[in-house]
């Protein structure tokens, strides 16, 4: 295996060129020496300096307890933005079970109109109430979601009432008591995910 550096030529035609290499090695004998010169640094006692001292300490205990509140395993996490998507259907169901009563009061709608969408919400909220009874909750939330499970058929039987209170009831009167315990119902289920919500992200409270 040949040489991996070729052998300088003592008849170098441009002896010029050397002498860079000689003035870059001699500026970094000069700062090395230079450098050595210098005194140390001085460094502050331990109990100087309180400020920095005392950010230090703070950034360092407050990591630790910081994850351990907010981290949650991916399955957990996944629930908890479960109870977030059914908390924001219950209140749109809300929303629109008022919607219809209001449109009816106000004549806007038409009885048979009013009849159709009143049942379509009374599917809608069948349909909603049993999805939500299907999903597994985790151990640390099995006693809170039994008020969302109350909650769920107070809703149902509202949704139910709303329809005989339009279609068989003498007077408005049972209708709107109807939907307000529709609205109850609703905010009952909000109120138990929170408590649900709360168990999951720290089981020890």
């Amino acid at each position: 295996m040949g040489a991996i550096f070729a052998p300088v030529s003592r008849d170098d035609p441009k002896p010029g060129r050397w002498i860079l290499p000689l003035v870059v090695a001699g500026l970094i004998a000069f700062t090395y020496v230079f450098v050595n010169a210098l005194p140390e640094a001085e460094v502050p006692a331990s109990g100087t300096g309180d400020a920095t001292g005392s950010t230090t300490t703070s950034s360092t205990t407050e990591a630790p307890s910081s994850t351990t509140s907010t981290t949650l395993n991916p399955d957990a996490a996944a629930f908890v933005d479960t109870t977030e998507t059914i908390d924001r259907n219950v209140s749109d169901l809300a929303t629109l079970a008022q919607q219809i009563n209001d449109d009816w009061d106000s004549r806007d709608k038409e009885f048979g109109e009013s009849r159709d969408a009143l049942e379509d919400l009374e599917t809608q909220t069948n349909t909603f109430a049993t999805d939500v009874a299907a999903l597994d909750v985790p151990n640390p939330a099995i006693d809170d979601w039994e008020a969302v499970t109350e909650g769920l058929a107070a809703l149902r039987a509202a949704a139910a009432d709303m329809i005989d209170g339009l279609v068989n009831a003498e007077g408005s009167q049972p209708r709107l008591d109807a939907l307000e315990d529709y609205k109850a119902a609703a905010d009952e289920i909000s109120n138990a995910l929170a408590d649900v919500r709360d168990a999951v992200r720290d089981p020890a409270a």
